[in-house]
């Protein structure tokens, strides 16, 4: 889900990327891919994107944290 001022600001590095399809909305990975691999190469994506130094441990063996929010999330600052 995508929301904010840009919400498709990503869009071109998540495609590049592999994570998602040009429509913004479908995944890219093959039916049968772990979706600890996906999330995995999301913040590869969002560590190349914005120049972030990330553990490898959370690339390649940690457990990764998931958050569900719910409404809408001020996204001015």
């Amino acid at each position: 889900m995508r929301w904010g001022e840009e919400p498709d600001h990503l869009l071109p590095d998540l495609v590049a990327g592999q994570v998602l399809d040009p429509d913004g909305v479908t995944l890219l990975a093959p039916e049968d891919e772990p979706f600890r691999d996906i999330y995995r190469r999301t913040l590869g994506v969002l560590e190349r994107r914005f120049d972030l130094s990330l553990c490898p441990c959370y690339l390649q063996e940690a457990r990764l944290p998931a958050y569900a929010v719910r409404g809408t999330p001020a996204m001015r600052l």
